[in-house]
């Protein structure tokens, strides 16, 4: 089973877009009965070299956070990097599970070779919620990750984190319009994108906000100018009229890009 396929097996776990998995929650109802039962030291066993099936079960099995919750993580953490695609998307939902505990291991998978077990990484990360906050800035970071799909997941952890205040002094709160705003001012594109990416995870402020995006329309790096135009159209209406007027913008690049936006959020409308 290839790398988009357990992406895709993560993404049906999800009840809405990639909130936390209804699937997930389903599949372990009906096989956490029939592991109950089973000491501990033998689900550890199973997870790490039984058959297929019965390491997946004890994956949910071995969901529930204990008193040797560190070996749970250690152990589904090993099954999370494991080539069996539809165990890595499982373990990812265990750990989702276990709390706080689960973050350094996830964090840590956050940069393996392979996009699949990132992508799961982040998903679990972000359906801890807000007990993943202090792995912000590792999710952050896969914002550009090098695999698209990565790079949504990410964007919907962040929004499950919630905005949280930035380690600089006085800096804005992470996702916020004035995140956004001091992040499209860094000449670093990835800086900018990055500012863009957070604040499409919350969304909010429209009066503020989307001068601010029409703006980064014209940006001259054009993942920034793609990542504006997604957001105006995640924010619907209100960004309609000042798309309009954009159409009439001195910079061509503004112009072109409103112009296609703009067909965008019409056709969403519809």
């Amino acid at each position: 089973m290839g790398s988009s396929t357990a992406r895709h097996l993560v993404v049906v776990l999800l009840a809405v877009v990639a909130a936390c998995s209804a699937g997930g929650a389903e599949r372990a109802n009906r096989r956490a009965g029939a592991a109950e039962s089973v000491p501990f030291d033998t689900l550890l066993a199973r997870l790490r070299s039984g058959p297929e099936d019965a390491r997946e079960e004890a994956a949910v099995a071995l969901a529930r956070p204990g008193p040797r919750v560190h070996e749970q993580v250690e152990a589904l953490g090993t099954a999370l990097r494991d080539t069996n695609s539809q165990l890595s998307s499982t373990a990812a939902w265990a750990l989702s599970q276990l709390g706080a505990a689960s973050i350094p291991t996830l964090v840590r998978s956050l940069t393996d070779d392979r996009p699949g077990v990132r992508y799961n990484s982040v998903y679990a990360l972000g359906a801890l919620g807000q007990a993943a906050v202090p792995a912000t800035r590792a999710v952050n970071g896969a914002l550009t990750d090098p695999d698209p799909t990565v790079r949504k997941m990410a964007a919907w952890a962040m929004g499950q984190l919630g905005p949280q205040p930035s380690r600089h002094a006085g800096g804005a709160e992470l996702g916020s319009v004035d995140d956004l705003a001091a992040g499209l001012k860094g000449l670093n594109p990835m800086e900018r994108l990055n500012a863009v990416l957070r604040y499409q995870a919350y969304a909010g402020d429209e009066d503020r906000s989307v001068p601010l995006l029409i703006r980064a329309l014209g940006d001259e790096d054009t993942r920034v100018r793609n990542a504006a135009g997604d957001a105006l159209v995640a924010l619907g209406a209100p960004a309609r009229a000042a798309l309009s007027a954009a159409l009439s913008d001195s910079n061509p690049v503004v112009r072109r890009a409103a112009s296609v936006t703009l067909v965008r959020l019409s056709g969403n409308l519809h």
